[in-house]
């Protein structure tokens, strides 16, 4: 069965009005050409009479040779009173989504577009945007709202709920300080040597000798000079190598800052030495040990560092 002409001329009529409302959604806003006339800029608006209620589409379609590469111009987060939502991009055309801020007359800068060599710019133009309500017949009077009396505030309650939170917040501190107090005492402090040890066992478990020599051998020397100086107060990380060793060689006696009884090295540097030895070797003759060097190294560092019984004068941690 054949459709009548009846449909056929309604489905017709139907179709050319929605390609009409389609094709009418744009308009056109500003053209432009390059010096030499081959590329083409246009820039269009959808809806055509865009109000506050409104999402406003500007687009931007470029058309220049085959092979030609085109570079729109930047946007931010704003374009004049409009806020952009969307902005998307091809190679020939670009399409801005903005929603206005406010009524009026909204200026649209010139827009800059480069076409290969060419240059393309689009005059400035100017957008209005209305309002969709009737200022002039709005009227609240038939809004039909009634007024109800605001209650007077119950002071009482107030004051109640004001003493509680106050009360509470006072608890908080109560518990919060004596969970402080038994944390306080839970911790005992680390000597100097036992955090000397600790620093040790971290340096080998970051397994730095294996990808940075020079960098382990610098941090395990500072573990070590870092541990005689707060074991006897010499500043031994501003000393050299040489002085180091004269310093806690030395039979004079050196006092820390708040003791009482002088600390001296009385032991011997037997293991010290060569450990010292092979870390300026690493650090400033670019020696490249081996891995057997390397943790032999590093087993005289610990030994020196356990052995601390050889300092006189107690320990600080």
């Amino acid at each position: 069965m054949k459709p009548s002409f009846f449909f056929v001329s309604l489905c017709f009529i139907v179709t050319a009005l929605t390609l009409g409302g389609t094709l009418s959604a744009a308009l056109p806003l500003g053209e432009a050409l390059s010096a030499d006339g081959q590329c083409r800029a246009i820039l269009s608006l959808a809806p055509n009479n865009p109000t506050l209620a409104d999402t406003v589409t500007l687009t931007l379609e470029v058309t220049c040779p085959d092979g030609e590469v085109v570079e729109f111009p930047p946007f931010g987060e704003r374009l004049g009173d409009m806020h952009i939502v969307d902005l998307k991009t091809t190679d020939r055309q670009l399409v801005l989504t903005a929603i206005p801020q406010r009524t009026g007359t909204m200026p649209i800068w010139t827009m800059t577009i480069r076409c290969g060599q060419q240059i393309i710019e689009i005059p400035a133009v100017e957008l209005t945007i209305t309002s969709d309500m009737d200022c002039e017949n709005a009227s609240l009077d038939d809004i039909g709202l009634t007024i109800q009396p605001i209650p007077e505030p119950v002071w009482h309650a107030y004051a109640a709920l004001a003493a509680l939170v106050v009360l509470g917040l006072f608890l908080l501190w109560l518990w919060y300080r004596r969970k402080r107090t038994d944390v306080a005492e839970e911790i005992t402090p680390l000597s100097a040597q036992e955090l000397a040890l600790r620093r040790l066992a971290e340096l080998l478990e970051s397994r730095k000798h294996e990808s940075d020599v020079k960098g382990f051998f610098v941090e395990l020397s500072d573990i070590v000079r870092w541990y005689v100086e707060r074991l006897t107060g010499i500043r031994a990380p501003e000393l050299t190598t040489e002085e180091f060793l004269h310093k806690i060689a030395e039979p004079t006696r050196w006092y820390r800052s708040g003791d009482e009884q002088p600390a001296r090295y009385t032991g011997s540097l037997d293991t010290l030495v060569p450990f010292l030895e092979v870390a300026d070797s690493v650090k400033f003759a670019k020696h490249v040990p081996v891995n057997e060097e390397i943790m032999l190294a590093f087993h005289r560092a610990e030994n020196f560092i356990r052995t601390s019984q050889e300092f006189t004068g107690g320990q600080s941690g």
